[in-house]
């Protein structure tokens, strides 16, 4: 019986350890698992923030570059409009030149003079011509690149659109109960309850609470036996 039972608790506590073990195990890969899952989400933020930066340089770089095409447009402009008015400028001086001639006497002179006025009228035409195109022709060039800068700055805010999305967090492993000890207590028990029916089965039997009857046939044949060997 003694070396069942501890055959039992040495299997049970076997049992146990093994469990222990196992959730041990469990516990220090679900640490890991969470130190790598926290590791990388703080690098992948640290990732995001740093490109938002780079992201917000990158508008106003573009932003600027608008502008300074804006500038040389503009410039371009300016610079056609003071073309074109030094051309109406040298047309009015050519036709006061002319004008000047008309004043004397003669067709000739009259016909000279009408022309100078018909040149004039014609060049400031073609230069004012030209300035009206020319600022449709920069208003053109001027949404054309803002297009381009608005294209460019939606592709910009397109890479930063969305902060990073690290899922869920590893779950928590399932641990193994081990052995119950309501199991060992009854394994005992019946270990002990069989060592007492065997005892019971091969205890010897008390021979003093056994009766005997003088009287019986083997009682006095043992008696006639005993004086006869006695008194011959």
């Amino acid at each position: 019986m003694g070396i069942s039972a501890a055959g039992q608790i040495a299997s049970h506590q076997a049992q146990v350890g093994a469990a222990r073990d196992a959730n041990n195990a469990k516990v220090k890969n679900f640490h890991r698992q969470n130190q790598e899952y926290k590791v990388t989400a703080n690098l992948d933020n640290v990732k995001y923030l740093n490109d938002v930066i780079d992201q917000d340089q990158d508008q106003d770089r573009t932003y600027q570059a608008m502008l300074d095409q804006w500038s040389d447009t503009d410039a371009q402009l300016k610079q056609l409009f003071a073309t074109q008015d030094f051309a109406m400028e040298d047309a009015i001086i050519e036709m006061h030149e002319g004008s000047y001639a008309g004043t004397q006497t003669g067709a000739t002179a009259a016909r000279l003079a009408g022309k100078s006025a018909m040149e004039a009228g014609r060049k400031k035409a073609r230069a004012i011509h030209s300035k009206m195109f020319a600022v449709d022709e920069s208003n053109r060039a001027k949404e054309k690149t803002h297009r381009a800068a608005k294209h460019d700055s939606n592709v910009l805010f397109r890479d930063v659109a969305f902060a990073p999305v690290h899922g869920f967090a590893p779950a928590a492993p399932t641990m193994e109960a081990g052995p119950s000890k309501a199991g060992l207590i009854l394994g005992l028990a019946g270990t002990a309850v069989g060592g007492f029916k065997d005892a019971g089965a091969f205890k010897a039997p008390n021979v003093m609470k056994t009766p005997v009857n003088p009287y019986s046939s083997t009682s006095l044949g043992t008696s006639r036996t005993s004086w006869s060997a006695m008194y011959g």
